[in-house]
């Protein structure tokens, strides 16, 4: 077993889910699922991470627990369209394109949702934040002298580091958008000099400067953005790209591997969007899905994936991943979720529109 299982609040967790079974056995589902599945999954977190805490649910529970993985848009779009019948529980996916999908899922407050921030849960309870992922700065050491290093959003429209800068595509990559819409905030920010507002109109001329700035960023990365977020970080890594935007995660995995991988947390401010967890609406095992979210919001899965995944937990109380600064230490902007999701169409049109014509 992964888990510390001397510690008592892993014994109070593990004898809490044990009652899964019992409860499990008096269910009464409203929809048909496989006989063999207690509980279906749907995740669109890494394999390896998503495999090693679902082993120890079904350890400690007895479970019969099915992975359904693939990237949040595809899960959610066999959501929306009715082919996840059999799903109970959505893990995974940044928290605008939970809100965006509110409709899909159950409100369930869990006892574990003390531990977590409100601005990183919904207050009704239809999800809560299980990792946070502030999006970061990256560059490659070995090539970028530190006189032209990035410090701030502005400073990869250097001269210096033209065409080279990683992004891949917002239309295609959640975390990709997510960085576009805080470029935004930040550079509205800078040109207003007073707080921004992720919801604003666009007729505003902070908001015109502000995608004047985009303008030029989409000259920094040639024009033409990648087809996934994957190769951010893998092509700096390997020093195909001098620089590249990403989630800290991504960008701490590169350096972990020994590569000259440098996280930059920009001095004008950044967002830090967590990606959740979620009980879909008609849950064919509702009680084995709340206790499934229990277990992942819980303790001990936030140290696990602090110390042998390197991401931040939700929680208030869970460790740093080594070689992370604090969290209080970032300057986090003001990221407005609900108004990122009422402008995803027109702020992704706008970005492919500057791309088409570069």
């Amino acid at each position: 077993m992964i888990f510390d299982r001397a510690s008592p609040a892993a014994a109070t967790l593990a004898a809490a889910i044990l009652s899964i079974a019992a409860a499990l056995s008096s269910c009464a589902p409203e929809r048909v699922v496989e006989a063999e599945a207690d509980l279906v999954v749907y995740s669109s977190h890494p394999a390896d991470l998503a495999k090693t805490i679902v082993d120890e649910f079904r350890e400690r529970t007895g479970s019969r627990v099915r992975i359904v993985s693939d990237g949040t848009g595809a899960l959610l779009e066999r959501l929306a369209s009715g082919e996840g019948d059999d799903a109970d529980v959505l893990w995974g996916g940044g928290a605008e394109s939970l809100v965006a999908n509110i409709n899909l899922f159950e409100a369930y407050l869990s006892p574990e949702r003390s531990a977590i921030p409100a601005s990183l849960r919904d207050e009704a309870g239809y999800w809560t934040g299980f990792t946070v992922l502030p999006m970061v700065i990256i560059y490659n050491a070995r090539l970028v002298p530190e006189s032209v290093a990035p410090s701030r959003w502005s400073d990869l429209l250097n001269p210096a580091l033209a065409g080279s800068v990683a992004f891949a595509d917002p239309a295609t990559s959640g975390s990709s958008y997510t960085i576009l819409r805080t470029m935004l905030v930040a550079g509205r920010a800078a040109v207003a000099g007073r707080a921004a507002v992720a919801g604003s109109s666009e007729t505003d001329p902070a908001d015109e400067a502000a995608w004047r700035l985009v303008e030029r960023f989409v000259g920094a990365i040639g024009g033409s953005p990648l087809d996934e977020s994957a190769q951010v970080y893998r092509g700096v890594a390997s020093g195909e790209y001098l620089a590249g935007v990403t989630y800290e995660n991504a960008g701490a995995e590169s350096r972990r591997l020994g590569s000259d991988v440098r996280l930059v947390y920009p001095a004008d401010g950044t967002s830090a969007v967590p990606d959740g967890v979620a009980i879909l609406r008609g849950a064919p095992h509702a009680e084995a899905a709340r206790k499934f979210v229990d277990f992942v919001l819980g303790s001990d899965v936030a140290g696990v994936v602090a110390a042998r995944f390197g991401r931040r937990s939700a929680r208030r109380d869970a460790p740093v991943p080594d070689g992370l600064p604090p969290f209080e230490s970032i300057r986090l902007l003001d990221y407005d979720f609900d108004a990122a999701v009422s402008h995803r169409k027109a702020t992704i049109e706008r970005f492919a529109d500057l791309t088409s014509t570069f």
